[in-house]
């Protein structure tokens, strides 16, 4: 007997080609839900479930121990890397790592942003201190670890404040203060070198009384100066920015920071050299901490916060490609039983506002690829949508050439790059439905492959496929950020979803047909819709939704099976093919 199950799947186009359709569960995961097994049991590198506990609060806040409170707390750019190895010697206390999007020319970074405040931006002496550990020399664009000044924009076409930055190794590093005419100068002063991986103690003095303006590295000065150029103006508007420019585009340091204070005096060599060998001593007599509080920090950051609003990956990339919530969280509901009967009935998902929300991703390596590819993710778009919509995508980099996605473009479905895409118009219903949509969309090598529901609705050839992003992140429900996106916390992001996506996934592989018709299968009925099973001359076959249908050729033509209701035996030998009928959604 020659018997073979083929599955057909709900769409608002029936064709004639048949997917073979199969629930495989992997071993020791039987408390999955069935779409979860389903997808697990095809290695996904990335798989949010986003069943993480929600943070409804949104940022994530860096919080400030110096005498200003609450006024002096921060937000952590998204996609800041949390709870690395502190600074300070016989502490378990963490630091924050900050990096750049594109490493060649040190833009789009990640900092942390602590609003503008009269008292960290005196006319008079002030004090900076951070504890900096560089993972890359200084080059191009010059990496920027404390940023306080006028951005020397339209609102404030003359610079004003001061600023770090990192020079080459042979140079170190360099301070300055403006004036407040054009880009002039008050004080530049570099000096003190650096060694890449290795943890320094970064210490600026301006005193007002002198005026002098002297940088200190390890305790020891390095440079100084007590002949300005002018007068000193401070910054008047703009937040002080921690790990690059506060516009997150410009100037990221990369590399850890820890232990940021302000002073609003002018300390003293001797308090400074205080201050290193106290970190730099694990048998110290008085904590870190008190010494810095003691001597009158306005603003003190130990940067310690564990990450918040994480969307956890179950892919096998692990946690290295965790993502995080923006202006987003996960508190709206997903595709759920017994609707859809292979989730569970708590499973939710995540709201995009078609503005600034979005899962800032990175770019990680085991992403950046240029080989066979699939995304997919359940989706509900909403009513209105705008002329490109991501719901999965890397990219476009800043140069708009390239770029791989999967979503809405100009009303239709499409996965692609910007030299092919296969498209598909996306059905008047869907759009402001209560119908969760499979969207899934692959390069096979050859095709870019685009389903929905399980059934494959367009095709495109394509001889390259993804290609490799080096300054541009992915996400979900949006465009990932590029090096010169500003981003948040004010504009969001570009080419926002709106509507709710749930469990989305990105393989190295492109999923057959058969298999992402299976993940339909049993994400919306529980379990593999058809299945044979052999019992001495007789077959039985079994589905959980549809009606039966059988033909005597693989290409049909498909009539229903009267009165055939599972499970349901065939005695006599021959050879049909089978598959399932469902009412289009």
């Amino acid at each position: 007997m020659n018997m073979k199950a083929f599955t057909k799947i709900p769409s608002v186009k029936l064709a004639a080609t048949a997917v073979i359709a199969a629930l495989v569960v992997p071993s020791g995961n039987a408390a999955a839900s069935p779409y979860t097994a389903t997808v697990q049991a095809d290695h996904p590198l990335v798989f949010y479930t986003l069943t993480d506990v929600p943070q409804p609060d949104g940022l994530s806040i860096a919080t400030n121990s110096g005498s200003l409170g609450a006024a002096g707390n921060g937000a952590h750019f998204p996609g800041a890397v949390h709870s690395v190895p502190g600074a300070i010697a016989g502490l378990a206390d963490t630091a924050m790592r900050y990096s750049a999007i594109d490493t060649n020319s040190d833009d789009g970074g990640v900092p942390t942003l602590i609003p503008f405040n009269a008292a960290l931006n005196p006319n008079g002496s002030f004090t900076v201190e951070a504890w900096l550990r560089p993972t890359e020399p200084g080059a191009g664009n010059a990496q920027c670890p404390m940023f306080n000044r006028d951005p020397n924009d339209a609102a404030a076409p003359n610079r004003m404040g001061w600023d770090f930055f990192q020079r080459d190794a042979s140079t170190g590093w360099n301070f300055r203060m403006f004036n407040g005419n054009a880009h002039s100068q008050v004080f530049n002063i570099t000096g003190g070198t650096y060694t890449v991986g290795q943890w320094c103690h970064l210490v600026a003095v301006y005193n007002s009384a002198v005026p002098s303006a002297t940088l200190y590295i390890n305790g020891q000065n390095v440079a100084s100066s007590s002949t300005p150029s002018g007068t000193f103006n401070p910054n008047t508007y703009a937040p002080l920015s921690i790990g690059g420019y506060g516009d997150g585009s410009q100037n990221p340091f990369v590399g850890d920071i820890d232990e940021v204070a302000v002073y609003g005096t002018a300390l003293t060599a001797g308090q400074v050299l205080t201050h290193y060998q106290n970190g730099t001593n694990a048998s110290r007599g008085t904590p870190y901490s008190t010494v810095i509080t003691g001597d009158g920090a306005l603003e003190y950051l130990h940067l310690d916060e564990p990450a918040r609003n994480v969307v956890s990956n179950t892919g096998s990339l692990g946690s290295g490609v965790n993502a995080v919530y923006v202006n987003t969280t996960n508190d709206v509901a997903g595709p759920q039983s017994p609707a859809y009967a292979g989730f569970d009935a708590a499973n939710p998902a995540a709201p995009f506002d078609g503005i600034t929300s979005y899962l800032e991703m990175g770019n990680p390596a085991g992403l950046n690829f240029a080989a066979p590819i699939t995304m997919e993710a359940w989706i509900l778009p909403g009513a209105s949508q705008g002329p490109i919509s991501d719901v999965i995508a890397h990219g476009y980099d800043d140069t708009s050439t390239s770029v791989d996605y999967l979503g809405i473009v100009s009303g239709n479905y499409q996965v692609g790059t910007l030299s092919a895409a296969a498209s598909f118009p996306v059905p008047a219903n869907d759009l402001g439905g209560t119908n969760w949509i499979h969207l899934a969309g692959s390069w096979d090598g050859t095709n870019w492959n685009l389903f929905r529901n399980g059934l494959l609705v367009a095709t495109a050839p394509d001889a390259v496929g993804p290609v490799t992003i080096a300054n541009a992140n992915w996400a979900i429900g949006a465009r990932g950020r590029w090096k010169y996106a500003l981003g948040y916390p004010a504009s969001g992001e570009n080419y926002v979803f709106s509507g709710s996506i749930a469990d989305p996934a990105i393989y190295g592989t492109a999923l057959t047909p058969a298999r992402i018709a299976t993940h339909y299968s049993a994400g919306a009925y529980g379990t593999a819709p058809l299945t044979i099973v052999k019992s001495g001359t007789s077959v039985k076959l079994t589905w959980s939704a549809g009606t039966l249908q059988q033909s005597s050729t693989l290409a049909g033509p498909y009539t229903d099976v009267a009165g055939a209701n599972s499970p349901y035996t065939i005695p006599a030998p021959g050879a049909s093919y089978f598959r399932l009928r469902f009412v289009p959604q």
